[in-house]
């Protein structure tokens, strides 16, 4: 018998997690906090009279194996679906200040890629996200356009964040997506793998490795091109049979929710409509029914372009544009009764509120604060917090619609003096404070040490929970370049996005976060401004053109916590 080092009298969870156990009975302390099941303790006879010699040969194959493939693009970590479902992750060690040194480079990647993007359902409800890699990696050849492209985005996320002594994971990652562009086309050219489901979550994965590395408007092209190839593949398959199965069903919700992002940003018509989209893969999620709202506005916007373009400013035209308004308002309506009708079980809870002073706004400038002044708000996860907040920038967007429309209607007089103008700003004043308050969430912020938790409804496929993760952080990569953007936001929440848009780029290591951040416009009134209604307005440069929003001030500490958590009125817009 080999000694093999003091025994671990760990769990067999924390065993097999490679992370310490803190030997609390019944069950660690370390399982109940990641809401993890605890497998229990070995006998103390099977501790001491362990046969070690097995164990002691798979540690040397496993260094010999280390020192040949450190430096290679090995395969990645591998994921595996246990039956029957839902599928669950192969128990893996995770990446760690002691094991990194004697873990390949390419496992140590796509680990570190699987503890910030893969989300697995845990809990209840279906709230998982990228979960449809966890079949698809465990069965692709190394050669695989869906295994570079994976590869791509894991060497490129860990590069952001860590360094890797004697490699440069920059160009490493360059060669990984050249090889995915590459194996890609060729699959595309190829009938029978064209429309294929690991085809499909190549591209998929492609768009995602712009949004981690894009450093020039070009990148943003790229991002774009790949949705339109995604939303291609799923034309040629069909909906119907896309989602006959339960892995098809998972990539085409994803290819839906790159759609939707695709057509708030560029402002282009949603291809096929939106019931066509929401009439396959999830459709009675909380995520799903935030997602129909948004496709709801894109097509109402596609309709305002319509009119205000072609509209002679006849009594027809003014009827048209007086009956699109309504349905804006109508659809807005929708929005916020939905929000206050969501269940208890997926609503957010407000866990402080921040003085300025302990913001460290008084301090110094609003976009080096993490807090911004007000209240703090947890969510039971991630993809939950995500509904939330497209719900919200659905209704910003509304309101700046329904401005839009009635600078039409009233022009040459200004739009602010109309009641159209009143009722959508104070809509907007209400919902930007809610979104600000939950980005302290979405970024880890810590009270007292302790990590903002939520129910434990989702869990990343590897790794522990950390403070910070990419995936919450590329979900508010479009709530805040709203909030940065809108005329009806102050200047320190400008500022303050602006911040925290910046952390998210050089600390997360997302760089698509830094192309937003340079645009620079505001809206609605440089939409009403392109209409010609009210071009005397430059909301850039307010010193010429005399337009200046009434300062808001910092909301204070309510005298009740009770009164954190109420939600607008559904029908405030009336």
């Amino acid at each position: 018998m080999v000694y093999g080092g003091k025994p671990s009298r760990g769990c067999r969870t924390c065993r097999a997690r490679r992370i310490k156990c803190d030997e609390g009975k019944p069950t660690c302390k370390r399982c109940e906090k990641s809401r993890r099941e605890c497998g229990g303790y070995r006998p103390e006879f099977e501790i001491v009279h362990r046969d070690q010699t097995g164990s002691t040969v798979r540690r040397l194959r496993k260094a010999a194996d280390t020192q040949q493939h450190q430096f290679t693009a090995a395969r990645p970590f591998v994921f595996v679906q246990e039956e029957p479902e839902p599928w669950r992750r192969r128990h893996s060690p995770s990446p760690s200040p002691e094991s990194a040194l004697t873990i390949p480079l390419a496992h140590r990647a796509s680990c570190y890629f699987a503890s910030n993007f893969i989300l697995v359902p845990v809990g209840v409800a279906p709230h998982g996200f990228m979960e449809y890699l966890v079949p698809l990696m465990g069965t692709e050849p190394p050669e695989s356009a869906l295994r570079y492209a994976f590869n791509a985005c894991a060497f490129s996320l860990l590069g952001h964040r860590a360094r890797a002594d004697g490699v440069d994971l920059a160009k490493l990652s360059l060669k990984e997506h050249t090889l995915a562009l590459a194996q890609t086309h060729k699959a595309l050219g190829n009938p029978a793998s064209a429309s294929t489901d690991s085809t499909l979550a190549a591209v998929l994965l492609l768009c995602l490795y712009e949004s981690i590395t894009a450093i020039k408007e070009s990148r943003m092209l790229a991002w774009r091109s790949h949705i339109d190839g995604a939303v291609r593949i799923v034309q040629t398959r069909g909906r119907e049979e896309m989602c006959r199965t339960r892995l098809g069903t998972l990539l085409f919700t994803a290819v839906r929710h790159h759609v939707v992002s695709r057509i708030l940003s560029s402002g282009l018509q949603l291809p096929l409509g939106t019931e066509w989209w929401m009439s396959g893969g999830d459709t009675d999620s909380l995520f799903a029914s935030c997602q129909r709202f948004a496709l709801g506005y894109s097509d109402l916007r596609a309709e305002s372009n319509q009119l205000t373009a072609r509209a002679s400013r006849s009594p027809e035209s003014f009827r048209e544009i007086r009956e699109l308004a309504r349905r804006i308002q109508s659809l807005d309506r929708d929005v916020a009764d939905w929000l206050v009708s969501i269940p208890e079980e997926f609503r957010f809870r407000t866990v402080c509120w921040v003085s300025e002073d302990a913001a460290g706004a008084s301090r110094g400038s609003y976009g080096e604060t993490e807090i911004f002044p007000g209240r703090v708000d947890v969510y039971p996860d991630f993809v939950t917090a995500m509904a939330w907040n497209i719900g919200r920038v659905t209704r910003l967007l509304l309101a700046s619609l329904n401005i839009r429309l009635a600078a039409w209607i009233c022009a040459p007089v200004d739009y602010r003096t109309t009641p159209e103008y009143e009722t959508s700003r104070g809509i907007c004043e209400a919902t930007i404070p809610d979104a600000i308050a939950s980005v302290p969430y979405h970024l880890g912020w810590h009270i007292n040490g302790k990590r903002l938790g939520g129910s434990g409804l989702s869990a990343f496929a590897c790794g522990e929970e950390g403070a910070c993760k990419a995936l919450p952080a590329l979900f508010l990569i479009w709530t805040l370049t709203c909030i940065k953007n809108h005329d009806i936001a102050t200047d320190e929440q400008r500022a303050w996005a602006r911040g925290r848009l910046k952390f998210i780029a050089e600390e997360v290591g997302l760089k698509y976060a830094h192309i937003v951040n340079e645009v620079n416009i505001r809206f609605p009134s440089m939409m009403i401004r392109q209409d010609g209604m009210f071009a005397s307005i430059d909301p850039l440069r307010p010193e010429m053109s005399g337009f200046k929003l009434t300062p808001k001030s910092v909301p204070r500490t309510p005298e009740s916590m009770a009164s954190a958590t109420q939600s607008p009125s559904p029908r405030s817009t009336d």
